[in-house]
């Protein structure tokens, strides 16, 4: 079995669904739907790819109090191995508060632990013993952002496949990514920052400018499903339409699967991207990122059941 390491942030997740609207100025609403949940694109991320089968591992960072308790307690429930992860009375653990109106999500996050990990908290030393190594939500990681070249040139240099899952960057200067899409295996943004890292006002050209720059990009697209370049093109992998509950997690959900797919299963590009497709679209089903716990069979049978 592949052994795979997930680099990354590490905060709990506040659902509150059932919103009416966005918060109004002075003024109080209800929501109809209170979580608290595993949250952060890197967490999510790696514990559906214990949930399929996989075997993961996690390095991050998190506070002694109880959010980081949970966050930790929760990680090792899935499965996934959290021997590398910080335990610092110094920061709080991060948290994000997630805000459902109808099928849309808004967020704010108080970063603590997540702007924190840096430098100091990183064991370089053992990515030689993975076999792959997944990086994510990085524009909220300030500490980590100027290390992450220094890691995928590691993992590289030590024969390892490596991905990376963007997140949004606010500044939209995508600081260090020509540094970074060199040294990926697979890259996986979503379609605003696709077009953002390149400029680009329609998928088919960021897919192939990004492909110009890295060795596979897979734009992803909500239910329209996932950009790739096969065979000197850009190709659309048609994706789920399902009655969504909530999309937090989907995104991460999906590299997950297409990880499993791709390293655990042995599936070309376009195989592995039908099958986090459907991984994907099973998560919106469900509200949080990881209650869906999707195994191997449970998207298989999805996929079965949807006729993609």
């Amino acid at each position: 079995m592949k052994r795979v390491l997930f680099i990354g942030e590490i905060n709990v997740d506040l659902i509150l669904g059932g919103l009416p609207s966005l918060p109004v100025l002075d003024r109080e609403i209800a929501c109809t739907s209170c979580e608290l949940t595993i949250g952060s694109s890197t967490a999510i991320c790696a514990c559906a790819y214990a949930s399929l089968g996989g075997d993961g591992s996690f390095m991050g960072l998190a506070g002694t109090d109880p959010y980081g308790d949970f966050m930790v307690r929760g990680m090792s429930e899935f499965g996934v191995r959290t021997q590398w992860v910080v335990r610092s009375p110094d920061v709080r653990t991060g948290i994000t508060v997630n805000l459902i109106v109808g099928k849309t999500r808004s967020q704010v996050t108080y970063p603590g632990s997540i702007a924190a990990f840096g430098k100091k908290h990183l064991r370089l030393d053992v990515i030689p013993g993975f076999d792959h190594v997944h990086l994510g939500g990085l524009y909220l990681q300030e500490g980590l952002l100027p290390e992450v070249t220094e890691i995928l040139t590691v993992a590289r240099q030590a024969g390892l496949t490596t991905s990376l899952d963007p997140q949004w960057d606010g500044s939209e200067t995508w600081r260090f990514m020509e540094e970074w899409l060199p040294l990926l295996t697979w890259f996986f943004p979503n379609s605003d920052e696709a077009m953002s890292i390149t400029r680009n006002g329609d998928l088919p050209s960021a897919c192939e400018a990004l492909a110009a720059r890295t060795a596979n990009p897979l734009i992803k697209d909500g239910s329209e499903g996932v950009w790739c370049w096969i065979d000197g093109r850009a190709e659309r992998i048609p994706g789920y339409a399902v009655e969504v509950v909530d999309t937090t997690g989907a995104g991460d959900t999906f590299d997950a699967a297409f990880l499993y797919a791709a390293l655990e299963k042995g599936m070309g590009l376009r195989s592995a991207a039908r099958f986090a497709n459907a991984a994907a679209a099973r998560s919106c089903r469900f509200v949080g990122g990881v209650n869906a716990r999707s195994s191997y069979e449970d998207v298989l049978e999805f996929q079965r059941r949807f006729g993609l």
